[in-house]
C-alpha cells in the first residue's frame, strides 16, 4: 500500500477524532441546557432540577438560596467523577450491586404503580386546608421552633474527631463548612433552618429538641453516616393560613394516601394467600 493510500485511509479517523475533541471542548457558557460538563458527560438543567426536587422539603428551598445552587452542582460534578472512575474499575459488574439494582427497580415499580393507582383518589380542596389550620392552633399559632445546624460525616471515627475539635472550642459553623459531607448545608456553614418539634426527623427529634441554644448533640447514626447537631436559635412564632397552606395540603395528602394504601393492600390480601413462618422469624 502506498503512503498516499495510507494517508487517505487515515484521514477519516483523524477527522472524526478532531470533531470529537472539538465537541468535548466546546464552550457551554451559551447553552440553555448544559450546566456543566465532566469529560464527555453533561449535567443538564433538567437533571439538576430533578435532583433538587428529590431533596427533603426543609432543604429544598434553602438549597436554592445563596451558594446553595453552586454547592449542589459541585456535588453532582463530584458524583459524575466518582461514577466514571467506578465504571472504569467495573464496579457495576458486581453480583451484589446487581441485587441492589433489582431491589431498587422493585421499589421504583411499586412507587410508580401507587402514583397511578392512588393519585386520582387523593384530592384536597381549600375547605379541607382551612379546616385543618383552624383545628390545629398549636401547630401554627405561638409555635415553638428551633433553628439547627448540622455536620454530616461518613463514620464514627470522623464523628469523634469532630467532637474533639468542638471540645477545644472550635466553631461549629467552621467545622460544618470544612468537614460536612452534606454539600448543601456545608455551603451555609451547617444551617438547615427552622423546625417545630413535630417537623424534626423522628430519629433526632427528642435529642435535638432538649438542647439549649448553642448546645451540641451527641452524634446520631443515620443512613447518611453520623450527624451532629447544634441548636443556634429558638423562637415562638405564628403563621397565617396563606403562609402554610401548601404545607398543610401536603400533610393531608400524605395522611389520605396512607389510608388509601391500607385499603388497597387489605383488598389484595383477600385474593392472595399470605403465609408467615413465625418460627423462623422469631
Amino acid at each position: 500500500m502506498t503512503n498516499d493510500k495510507k494517508n487517505y485511509l487515515a484521514f477519516p479517523a483523524i477527522a472524526a477524532l478532531v470533531l470529537m475533541l472539538g465537541a468535548c471542548s466546546a464552550d457551554i457558557s451559551k447553552s440553555n441546557q448544559v450546566l456543566a460538563r465532566v469529560g464527555d458527560k453533561e449535567i443538564t438543567h433538567a437533571y439538576f432540577e430533578r435532583q433538587v426536587a428529590d431533596l427533603p422539603e426543609p432543604l429544598r428551598e434553602s438549597s436554592l438560596q445563596g451558594e446553595g445552587k453552586k454547592a449542589i452542582l459541585d456535588g453532582l460534578v463530584d458524583r459524575e467523577l466518582l461514577y466514571g472512575e467506578a465504571l472504569k474499575k467495573k464496579v457495576d459488574k458486581g453480583v451484589e450491586l446487581n441485587r441492589k439494582f433489582e431491589d431498587l427497580k422493585r421499589e421504583l415499580v411499586i412507587k410508580t404503580y401507587l402514583e397511578k393507582e392512588l393519585g386520582s383518589r387523593v384530592t384536597v380542596d381549600e375547605a379541607e386546608v382551612e379546616s385543618f389550620y383552624n383545628n390545629h392552633p398549636t401547630e401554627f399559632r405561638n409555635r415553638e421552633e428551633v433553628r439547627i445546624s448540622q455536620i454530616v460525616v461518613p463514620d464514627e471515627a470522623a464523628a469523634r474527631e469532630i467532637q474533639e475539635k468542638l471540645s477545644i472550642k472550635r466553631e461549629f459553623a467552621e467545622l460544618a463548612a470544612n468537614n460536612s459531607s452534606d454539600q448543601a448545608s456545608a455551603s451555609r456553614r451547617g444551617d438547615v433552618g427552622w423546625f417545630s418539634h413535630g417537623k424534626l426527623p423522628a430519629e433526632i427529634r427528642d435529642g435535638v429538641w432538649k438542647l439549649r441554644q448553642g448546645e451540641v448533640s451527641a452524634p446520631f447514626k443515620t443512613a447518611a453516616g453520623y450527624e451532629i447537631y447544634q441548636v443556634t436559635d429558638r423562637r415562638t412564632t405564628s403563621y397565617s393560613l396563606e403562609q402554610v397552606k401548601e404545607v398543610i395540603r401536603a400533610q393531608i395528602i400524605t395522611e389520605k394516601t396512607q389510608k388509601e394504601l391500607k385499603t388497597l393492600v387489605a383488598g389484595l390480601k383477600k385474593d392472595v394467600v399470605v403465609q408467615v413462618n413465625e418460627r423462623l422469624l422469631n
